[in-house]
């Protein structure tokens, strides 16, 4: 089913985003990152609706898409929800059956600033960074959750369905997750916290934590 409205793109640091304007939870029945193909106007692409909380979601802008909008316009936008995404995961030569590798171990790999997402899925597939910003089709800055997810599933990498938002006191971590730290990805892997940015911690603060996408050994 095709669902229409009206709206604009909405600015948040260095991303653009475009806010539905009605509880996703109750009108498609669905929950957690949900793949979608969107029309704007005559543009048309597919990506994971974000998922902000309550049955609020965000349709996420890349740049390449929004080379083409203008950010003061309104626009016609529309979405239909779609079974999986095509653009990074098709032709994959792994599967969930036959995942890239078996994680037992995570080596720390400390990009430049931009590239955190692409570097949790390298420390996980155990594979190059370079490898993954040319399968994921993002350099600095453009590694959605959604891409991040998308490759993952590329490598027959196992994680849960969502990501949980709003750790609660005293809540324990699964032994392997993608850590959502207010739009900085870091990979927590039995015990300690691998930090693109800073390496290996075995503390973090848990009050900057917003969400976690459990990794299944």
């Amino acid at each position: 089913m095709e669902y229409k409205f009206r709206g604009k793109l909405l600015k948040e640091r260095a991303r653009t985003f475009i806010s539905i304007p009605f509880n996703v939870w109750e009108v498609l029945g669905q929950k957690g990152l949900i793949p979608v193909k969107v029309s704007i106007e005559d543009l048309t692409f597919e990506c994971k609706l974000v998922p902000k909380g309550n049955g609020n979601y965000y349709i996420p802008i890349t740049k390449v898409i929004l080379k083409d909008l203008n950010l003061e316009e309104e626009f016609d936008i529309s979405f239909e929800a779609i079974e999986s995404l095509t653009r990074i995961n098709n032709n994959s030569p792994y599967s969930l059956e036959k995942p890239i590798r078996k994680i037992d171990n995570i080596e720390i790999i400390q990009p430049q600033h931009g590239l955190c997402g692409q570097a949790c899925v390298a420390m996980l597939a155990g594979v190059e960074l370079e490898e993954v910003i040319t399968i994921m089709k993002a350099k600095k800055w453009q590694a959605s959750l959604s891409k991040v997810i998308e490759t993952l599933d590329y490598y027959g990498i196992v994680h849960s369905n969502k990501m949980v938002y709003k750790l609660k006191k005293d809540q324990e971590l699964p032994k392997c997750c993608i850590i959502n730290t207010k739009g900085h990805l870091i990979l927590f892997y039995d015990g300690k916290y691998y930090d693109p940015s800073k390496g290996i911690l075995k503390e973090y603060d848990q009050n900057q934590i917003t969400g976690f996408l459990e990794i299944v050994l």
